[in-house]
């Protein structure tokens, strides 16, 4: 099974760290995702934050939730 070893992608989830408001929309963000758990939570790094997101959250191209394909989950798990 090929691994994977950088994985990219796009979130519009809020990351309060990077001075997102409760309840607005995020802006849309490139991110390099660092791991996942195997469950439902990836550890992504944008803009020198570090924060763990929801993996429904992270697209395979630029978009919102609902509009654009999620990042397949198996592409996670080969992660290393």
């Amino acid at each position: 099974m090929k691994r994977c070893k950088k994985i990219t992608c796009w979130t519009d989830y809020q990351i309060l760290q990077l001075g997102d408001k409760v309840g607005a929309p995020a802006p849309v963000r490139h991110v390099h995702v660092l791991s996942y758990d195997g469950d439902k939570y990836a550890t992504i790094e944008v803009n020198g934050a570090v924060v763990l997101v929801k993996s429904g959250y992270l697209y395979r191209h630029k978009g919102r939730f609902g509009q654009v394909k999620q990042i397949n989950k198996r592409k996670l798990e080969r992660m290393y």
